[in-house]
Formats: C-alpha cells, structure tokens, sequence
C-alpha cells in the first residue's frame, strides 16, 4: 500500500515548516541538498529514517539557525551536534574576550550585546549614558522603548524614519527566522504604531544609513551604526549574538560623545 503523503513525521513537520518559509518545494530542497524528490518525501512522512549528513545537508540548503538544527537531529532521533553554552564559561571564554574588546574599544561611543530575539547582555559605558539601565530590560520594556512614546520618540529628531526601519528589520526577521518570540514582538512593535504616522519615503537628500538622529541637551546628534556578527558560529549561544555599534555621523556628533564621555 503506498504511503499516504498527508502523513508527516515529526522531522518531516520541521522540515515543510522550513519549507514554507524559505519557499521551496520538495524538488527544490531535493535539489539542493543532494538527495531525491522521492527520498525527501519518504524522509518527511517517516517511511525512511534520514541520517545525520542528509539533515545537515537539508539544513544548510533552508538556512536553519544552529538551535533548530539540533532540533532537526533529535526529531530524527539523533543526538544534537551544536553544543549550547553561556557566556562567562570557560568555553565561550574566546568570545568573551573579542566582546569585551570591542565595548572597551569602541568608547566613547555606544556598543551593545544583543542575544537573539532581543536580550541586550552587555553595553558599554558610552550606550549606558545615552540609554540608562539598557541592559535591564527585558525584551517587551525595548521594543516600547523603542516604538512606543516616550523618552526615545522625544529625543529622535527622526523617529518616524527609525522606527519604520526597525519594524521593516523586525519583519524581515519573523519571516526568515519563523521564531514565535520574534513574530510576538512584532506584534507588540506594531500595535504602538498602528495610529502613528507611515514613514516618510526616501528623497535625494536621504542619509545613507537610516539612523537616529538626537537632540540632547539642545544639540543636534546625528549616528551611523553597523553591527558585528559571529557568522561562522558552530556553538548556539555564539550564533545568536550580534554586536551594535553607534559612531557619530559628523563632527559636531564626534565631539557631543568625547565631552559627555563617562568619566
């Protein structure tokens, strides 16, 4: 009796949920990890049993984040490959290290740890001055923070352009990521603004970078801001963290950030 397509395995579910959001077919995925359209459909009803190689190839070909792809190998019923540890053990004492450098160095300028979906884990000195108590929030208290009224709107001559990339970013993130906390997030993100004002449409004029542009202390504080990541992670905590860098977009910025830098 032939098997019966409806019926899916608990990797298979995993695994037409990646599919899903990374649009592609079985015979897309069967492409491009190496394997069949038919073995691939025996492997997601259960009717075959995938080994480690194919689920790892199957994963790099959907993009899987390191946490998922240990979920991929326990569904398959094998044991998890990427290994989770915290920061502050002495296995992720490397990582430590390039963060504490990077905060250090990067003053008097704001810098921040952030781990995924929004958990800031560290800040230097400079992002403690211009955002007091920033590493005490929880992932709720930014995302109003940053979208809802309040002192940040209040300071960001700009707020409207900010927030409008932010929430394009966040969105970019639930659809590729999937992840139930990012797409609650959101949500939260846009029930602030449901009643603000869209964001204006770029124009000759537009900085290169969208970036918030304060007004503190009667000064105007223009920043331009990249962000570092481990991209060759093979530990999960490592994968998950991205460094953000504020710099100051002008002069008038630089010499705002040295004469209000912590003693």
């Amino acid at each position: 009796m032939p098997a019966d397509p409806s019926v899916v395995s608990p990797f298979g579910r995993h695994v037409r949920r990646w599919r899903a959001i990374r649009r592609m077919s079985q015979l897309d995925l069967a492409v491009a990890a190496g394997t069949t359209p038919r073995h691939l459909s025996f492997v997601e009803t259960g009717r075959s049993r995938p080994g480690r190689d194919l689920i790892l190839r199957i994963a790099d070909a959907l993009m899987v984040p390191l946490p998922e792809r240990n979920t991929l190998l326990e569904t398959a019923g094998l044991p998890p490959l990427f290994p989770v540890h915290e920061l502050g053990s002495h296995a992720l004492e490397p990582v430590d290290r390039v963060l504490e450098k990077v905060l250090a160095g990067h003053e008097p300028y704001p810098a921040w740890v952030i781990r995924q979906p929004l958990t800031i884990v560290r800040a230097n000195t400079g992002a403690e001055a211009l955002f007091p108590g920033l590493t005490e929030l929880t992932p709720d208290q930014l995302i109003d923070l940053w979208y809802g009224p309040g002192s940040f709107q209040d300071q960001v001559v700009n707020w409207p352009d900010v927030v409008g990339a932010g929430l394009s970013a966040l969105r970019h993130t639930a659809a590729n990521t999937g992840e139930t906390e990012v797409i609650r997030l959101l949500g939260r993100a846009e029930a602030h603004l449901r009643d603000r004002p869209a964001r204006p449409g770029l124009h000759a004029g537009s900085p290169p970078v969208v970036c918030p542009v304060f007004e503190l202390g009667g000064q105007v504080v223009r920043t331009i801001s990249t962000v570092m990541r481990f991209d060759t992670a093979t530990e999960v905590t490592t994968s998950q963290l991205r460094i953000e860098l504020m710099f100051p977009a002008d002069d008038a910025a630089e010499a705002y950030f040295r004469a209000h830098q912590p003693a």
